[in-house]
């Protein structure tokens, strides 16, 4: 299992950076599961990077799981309508 941890970089506070450089590390992955600790994001941040991430992962990974690192349990209630079968929350 593939575990990436998203730094707390002041300079790099753009969702979409981040986003990139996820979807970057899952298309040169080889691993279908993966746990990635984005916990330091805020809520609507955190919600974006995390739909747009497992979708893409999706798209390569079909049978893989993305286990996501969040530090509230909002995250998860603001996606649980959109039903990212490949997206489960642990809470930091």
């Amino acid at each position: 299992m593939l575990q990436i941890k998203v730094q707390s970089n002041p300079i790099e506070k753009n969702p979409q950076k981040i986003l990139e450089n996820i979807k970057s590390t899952i298309r040169k992955s080889k691993s279908s599961n993966m746990t990635i600790d984005i916990s330091m994001l805020n809520i609507l941040d955190a919600s974006k990077i995390a739909t747009m991430a497992s979708t893409y992962h999706f798209l390569k990974f079909a049978q893989g799981s993305i286990n996501w690192v969040v530090n509230s349990k909002e995250v998860e209630k603001m996606l649980k309508p959109l039903n990212l079968g490949n997206s489960k929350f642990i809470f930091a």
